[in-house]
């Protein structure tokens, strides 16, 4: 007959078990849901909106009487609930607050409008990669992650001008910047300039479907020629249609000569130069990328 979890163990298995499951075996356990909130949670990603909750592979949709659970394919709905405010409340306390620790590897705040009424003051949220939409979700959210997170390993953001000024942008290790067209529909964006790609440090920034941030980066390049500085950061321009690379090559080609087999070495110094070169990853949804890179003199 095998022995019992010691104690100790009993909280590294519930520490690294999946949150969702976690959730479930420890519902049907009073004893467990007497320790449960000492032992840190750890989530792949949280999905905050204002009509939804996704944590993990689970997805809650809540409306004025209604919340409706989906994992798997299958969706269980529940009627006649309080209001939807309450409802998020319980649902956010219930898998999240009450913890020490909640680690969260992405967190996804994007255009959320959730009001700050409804989230828990002492909410902390330890996490490795954010998803915010606007600057004001990022005021928003600030307090609520736990200050040992940062700098973050990655932060996706729109390309809002005003955006570029964040610390939490700027110190990011990996910066992803993407818009749905769609959303222009909607909201007024002041797209950044050049003098916003000036003030990033991130170690790479990561246009997704911006083909038209590449006059930005040539004239970026060109501002580091003329000044003989580099600020060190990779700059790639992923985009799904491969005709958008070849244009950008003939357009770099304009700017700074010829190529070499599609490569193009530009001098910064005496030291250092920009390298320019395109690659395919069939693997993502933008599988054809620019990648502008710094690297020691050749």
């Amino acid at each position: 007959m095998p022995l019992p979890l010691s104690y100790p163990g009993l909280r590294c298995v519930l520490e690294h078990l999946e949150a969702v499951k976690r959730a479930r075996i420890i519902g049907r356990s009073p004893v467990l849901q007497k320790v449960d909130k000492t032992i840190p949670l750890c989530l792949k990603n949280l999905h905050i909106k204002r009509h939804k909750l996704t944590i993990n592979n689970l997805s809650i949709e809540y409306d004025k009487d209604e919340v409706k659970f989906k994992m798997n394919e299958k969706t269980i709905s529940r009627k006649g609930l309080e209001s939807r405010e309450d409802t998020i409340k319980k649902l956010v306390h219930f898998y999240i607050c009450g913890r020490s620790i909640t680690r969260v590897d992405k967190l996804d705040w994007g255009y959320s409008l959730l009001p700050d009424r409804v989230m828990p003051v002492d909410l902390k949220l330890s996490i490795n990669s954010l998803d915010a939409f606007s600057r004001e979700d990022f005021e928003t959210v600030l307090p609520f992650i736990d200050p040992h997170s940062f700098p973050l390993k990655t932060v996706i953001a729109i390309p809002e001008t005003s955006i570029f000024d964040n610390q939490i942008v700027k110190s990011a290790e990996t910066l992803i910047v993407n818009l749905c067209p769609l959303i222009l529909y909607f909201i007024n964006v002041q797209m950044a300039t050049v003098e916003d790609l000036k003030k990033l440090k991130n170690k790479t920034v990561v246009f997704q479907n911006l083909w038209v941030m590449r006059n930005n980066i040539i004239l970026l390049i060109k501002h580091q020629m003329e000044t003989k500085k580099a600020t060190g950061t990779t700059f790639v321009i992923s985009i799904k249609n491969k005709d958008f690379i070849n244009k950008m090559l003939r357009e770099f080609e304009q700017a700074f000569g010829e190529s070499r087999c599609d490569l193009f070495f530009i001098a910064i110094n005496n030291e250092l130069r920009i390298l320019v070169y395109k690659v395919k990853d069939s693997e993502e949804g933008c599988p054809y990328k620019m990648i502008v890179n710094l690297i020691l003199g050749l």
